[in-house]
C-alpha cells in the first residue's frame, strides 16, 4: 500500500511541476520521474524478493552488487545482439525479387 502511495505522490508532484513550469522542462521531468520510479521499484524488489537489508552497510553493498550485475548483464546482452547483427549476411537476397525478368510489375507492363 505504501508503495502505491509513494508512486502516486511522485506522479502528482510531477504533474503539478509540469503545469506550473510549462512544457519547456516537461521531457526532463518525465525522464527524471521514470528514473526515480525505476530505482524505487528495483529497491523495493531487492528488499522484498532478494531480502536485502538496507539498514546496514553490507545491505547497500549487496544492492550495489546486484545493480552492477544487472548493468553488466545488460551490456553483455547488447554486445551479443550487436555481434549477431554484424555477423548477419545482409547481402543475400532473393534473386527473383530483384530480377527484372521475373518481376510481376515488369511482366504486367509488357
Amino acid at each position: 500500500m505504501l508503495n502505491w502511495l509513494v508512486i502516486g505522490i511522485l506522479v502528482l508532484v510531477v504533474m503539478i511541476v509540469i503545469k506550473l513550469g510549462g512544457l519547456r522542462h516537461g521531457f526532463f521531468i518525465i525522464l527524471l520521474l521514470f528514473v526515480v520510479l525505476f530505482f524505487y521499484g528495483t529497491l523495493s524488489f531487492l528488499s522484498n524478493e532478494r531480502g536485502v537489508d538496507f539498514s546496514t552497510f553490507r545491505g547497500w553493498i549487496d544492492a550495489a552488487g546486484v545493480y552492477v550485475g544487472w548493468f553488466a548483464n545488460g551490456f553483455q546482452n547488447l554486445k551479443t545482439i550487436t555481434g549477431n547483427v554484424i555477423n548477419m549476411d545482409w547481402t543475400s537476397t532473393n534473386g527473383s525479387f530483384f530480377d527484372k525478368e521475373n518481376s510481376e510489375v515488369i511482366k504486367n507492363k509488357k
